[in-house]
């Protein structure tokens, strides 16, 4: 297998485990969850800000990846939004524990393809 297979094997694989956790998650939701975990305790605005995403498709974002959705309907569990202490108006998001999990799983991916010598 050429070295550009396998980088996008591990592509693929790293899609295959955000779908592990819901079937149908768009690209954009799992781009802001990697960003998320790479920033943990962003702000929503700032988040919005480096994904390049308006303000509402942020937080429906956001929401998505929560533990509840409007209308009773469950999200994800692998951030949760917090009212930033200093700054009541200000969301901090950050990873629950199933978030870090998940942000786990790929970061392994990622090291097999290492050891693979890729």
């Amino acid at each position: 297998m050429t070295i550009y297979k396998r980088d996008l094997m591990r592509v693929f694989q790293i899609i295959e485990e955000f779908r592990k956790i819901y079937p149908d998650m768009q690209m954009q939701t799992a781009g802001i969850f990697v960003t998320i975990a790479l920033n943990e305790g962003i702000t929503m605005k700032d988040l919005g800000q480096k994904c390049g995403l308006a303000q509402s498709t942020t937080s429906r974002n956001v929401a998505l990846l929560s533990d509840k959705l409007r209308h009773d309907k469950d999200g994800y569990g692998l951030v949760v939004a917090e009212e930033d202490p200093v700054e009541r108006r200000r969301k901090v998001i950050k990873m629950t524990t199933g978030g870090r999990r998940v942000a786990a799983s790929l970061c392994g991916i990622v090291d097999a393809s290492k050891q693979d010598g890729a």
